[in-house]
């Protein structure tokens, strides 16, 4: 009986949040290349191909990227 119960909590708590790269997007459904393999989930900010994202719960939101400027 705890198999069953521990298989529940498993299903039911929240997945860690992965970072990825946007491979493809169409709408709001984004194609995300992950250490763990592809996968599909909803954008909740405006993404393009090649950014770095977080995805959470099923959903990818920017991940913050470190950027530096030169003057030329």
């Amino acid at each position: 009986m705890s198999f069953a119960l521990r298989e529940l909590s498993r299903l039911l708590a929240a997945e860690e949040p992965v970072l990825g790269a946007v491979v493809a997007a169409t709408g709001t459904t984004v194609r995300v290349a992950t250490p763990r393999g592809g996968l599909e989930a909803r954008a909740l900010d405006p993404v393009a191909v090649g950014d770095r994202v977080w995805v959470r719960n099923g959903f990818v939101t920017r991940a913050p990227v470190a950027r530096q400027a030169y003057a030329v």
